[in-house]
């Protein structure tokens, strides 16, 4: 509870006590709540000096943010009071005011006489370096169950909104959608889905689905990749296992409501190992299409920031951002890349970041399904692969023949689904026969290059001879990247992963 939490830090002296928060309402209900009984006043650049508990101007009011603070440093004021600064974050800059933050917070941890501790709540805020080590940050939790429950059923109150139309299965439909939302956005959503039509269902999930979209796109932390409308498992060539399991998973969430209450556990996502241009980025855009969620990409390189502890706090705006747009698929690709060195020297950034993603991972009871994907198997901290953080590990071969087969039939069958020059009846056998080796981007290249020259030549007609000719003369990635291939095959086989193909936990031919 952020109750315990604020208490917490109000009984170790910790001077300053930050909130990254928008939500003034519910941070000022939280500071009452904890701190009611001792002297609060808030400074604000709107009004100056106040009353915490009304907002009325008290005594001086006009004092500027410099002065105010440099008559609390040297105050010697003998009862234990709080000082509230609001959206301070442009006047932080200011040399004179971190001086007596700083003389405030060297005063309440070691002048066992000084007792006034300072709480600065802002939306947005890069704390100065020399204010932080006396700093502790809170952020508010997503309101629970119960809480998003009580709003609904006073927006139902309000509006005076005959409950016995709003069934069980429209509360549940409601409750996941809204869960990672602050109670101010709960709010928003609520008043616009009842202003709408007067009424309150599960229809409404669309719109709360949009809305969280927008929030993601204002967050600046992740973006939001557009999945094309009619998207499936049909435009994965292969990887049969995969995509049965993720049909699987899909019902599961869809009906996430019903499963919890039969005792299924919250599903927390897959991990995809494999060759590069094998389609696991396509497969997370499918994910994202069969669970009917939007898709979010997480960046790990954009989350490292310059200044102290902004890595930190990007990665957990991230995933807030994440839970708050729920359900939704997070696709975050080659993560590999981005913990490479967790562990190392020089590399205490990367492994807090590292630690707070897996604990995360671990303790996730959000509707956030996480597909990650990695080239390279043999840089994966053995964390990673621990059962607990994924539900499953996949690793994605070179496509065998029967899968080569597939993947020729979903780039033909789009060429023809855009309206192209039509086709002779393809032998597919034989296409996959003579193309071993091939990974899914080296035949969507064939099928491309051989439409190019096809266009560039006059003939209209595209046909097996002539793909025969461009797979002739296209260096696969078998040939190019022979040797990485072999040691990820290798590493395959050593971590038992499980095949997206045939879902067997062992390494397989390419035949």
């Amino acid at each position: 509870m952020i109750e315990k939490e604020l208490e917490r830090l109000i009984n170790t002296n910790i001077p300053l006590i930050v909130f990254r928060e928008y939500d003034f309402v519910r941070v000022d209900c939280l500071i009452s709540s904890v701190l009611g009984q001792y002297e609060l006043e808030e400074w604000n650049p709107s009004a100056g000096l106040v009353f915490f508990d009304n907002k009325e101007t008290k005594g001086f009011g006009g004092l500027s943010l410099e002065d105010y603070l440099r008559g609390i440093a040297n105050n010697d004021y003998a009862k234990e009071r709080y000082v509230v600064l609001k959206e301070v974050q442009g006047l932080l800059d200011n040399p004179g005011v971190i001086y007596s933050l700083q003389l405030i917070a060297q005063r309440r941890l070691y002048d066992a006489s000084y007792n006034t501790s300072v709480i600065i709540v802002c939306s947005v805020l890069e704390l100065p370096k020399e204010l932080e080590k006396y700093s502790s940050f809170l952020e508010l939790s997503f309101p629970d169950d119960e809480t998003i429950n009580g709003i609904i059923d006073s927006h139902i109150a309000i509006n005076k909104y005959d409950k016995s139309k709003f069934n069980d299965s429209d509360r549940k439909t409601l409750l996941i959608s809204l869960k990672g939302m602050s109670e101010y956005d709960i709010d928003r959503v609520l008043d616009m889905a009842m202003s709408t039509d007067g009424s309150l269902s599960a229809a409404d999930n669309k719109m709360i689905l949009r809305k969280k979209k927008e929030m993601v796109k204002r967050s600046g932390v992740v973006e939001l990749i557009e999945v094309p409308d009619g998207m499936g498992g049909s435009d994965i060539g292969g990887l049969s296992a995969l995509k049965q399991y993720l049909q699987n998973k899909s019902k599961v969430f869809k009906d996430i409501g019903m499963a919890l209450e039969f005792g299924v556990k919250m599903p927390k996502g897959i991990f995809l190992v494999g060759m590069p241009g094998c389609g696991k980025s396509l497969c997370a855009k499918v994910t994202a299409a069969i669970f009917g969620t939007p898709l979010l990409k997480m960046d790990m390189g954009s989350l490292m920031g310059k200044y102290v502890g902004q890595s930190e706090e990007n990665m957990r705006k991230a995933i807030a951002t994440a839970e708050a747009a729920s359900p939704c698929v997070l696709w975050i690709d080659e993560i590999e890349k981005a913990f490479n060195g967790v562990g190392g020297e020089n590399s205490e950034v990367l492994t807090r970041m590292f630690g707070y993603f897996l604990s995360w991972m671990q303790e996730k009871s959000s509707s956030v399904y996480v597909v990650a994907t990695a080239n390279n198997a043999e840089k994966l901290p053995p964390e990673l692969k621990r059962k607990g953080r994924f539900d499953e590990i996949f690793c994605v071969n070179l496509p065998d023949k029967k899968e080569r087969e597939e993947i020729f039939k979903v780039h033909i069958n789009k060429l023809n689904g855009l309206g192209s020059a039509p086709t002779e009846d393809i032998d597919y056998g034989l296409l996959a026969r003579n193309t071993a080796g091939f990974n899914g981007a080296d035949i969507e290249s064939v099928v491309n290059e051989t439409v190019e020259y096809l266009f560039l030549d006059g003939k209209k007609v595209l046909n097996t001879y002539a793909l025969l000719n461009t797979a002739k003369n296209t260096i696969s990635i078998s040939k190019s990247c022979g040797k990485q291939i072999k040691e990820m095959e290798q590493a395959f086989a050593e971590s038992s992963f499980k095949d997206a193909n045939t879902g067997k936990v062992k390494n397989r031919s390419d035949e």
